[in-house]
């Protein structure tokens, strides 16, 4: 995103109020998301059922063409190295690496 870092906070706050509003029962959120397009977690077993969204094709994130510079500013290196330090560390839940597909290559 190339915007200042406080500016591409409030518009990702923004996109995800509108995401949890869209998927509430008064907005009809069989319209936004039906059961069957989105993942879910066995919560007692931790297995994942694959959501249809999963088969289709073409329909998802596009490529953009270039922006400008590749660099991003290094308050957003560090912020980003200060979650991955927590999350893999104090943060870390037990099923956090079960639930992450790693390609085999």
């Amino acid at each position: 995103m190339r915007y200042d870092p406080e500016d591409a906070k409030w518009i990702i706050l923004a996109a995800c109020a509108l995401h949890n509003w869209l998927r509430t029962d008064s907005v009809g959120r069989g319209m936004y998301t039906p059961p069957t397009s989105v993942d879910n977690e066995d919560i007692l077993t931790g297995t994942l059922q694959p959501g249809v969204w999963r088969n289709e094709q073409g329909t998802g994130m596009r490529r953009l063409a270039n922006q400008g510079g590749n660099r991003h500013p290094v308050c957003a290196l560090e912020i980003r190295n200060t979650f991955c330090e927590y999350f893999n560390n104090v943060g870390a839940v037990p099923w956090q690496d079960r639930m992450i597909n790693v390609p085999q290559t």
